[in-house]
C-alpha cells in the first residue's frame, strides 16, 4: 500500500506544481553526479522563487 501512496503524492504533487527534491536528487547522482545536491529547503525555496518571482510569469 505504500508503494502507491508514494506514487499518489508524486502524482498530486506534479498536479499542484510542488517541487520534487527526491526526482532532483535522482536527476544530478545520474546526469550530474560530480555535483552536490542542495539542502531540500534550498531547493523547495529556489524551486519556489524561479516560479513566481519572474515578472510577466503569472496571469494576474
Amino acid at each position: 500500500m505504500s508503494d502507491w501512496l508514494a506514487r499518489a503524492t508524486a502524482i498530486l504533487r506534479r498536479i499542484i506544481g510542488a517541487p520534487d527534491y527526491g526526482a532532483y536528487v535522482a536527476h544530478l547522482k545520474v546526469c550530474h553526479p560530480e555535483r552536490a545536491p542542495l539542502a531540500e529547503s534550498d531547493f523547495v525555496s529556489e524551486r519556489l522563487a524561479a516560479r513566481y518571482d519572474r515578472p510577466g510569469s503569472r496571469c494576474c
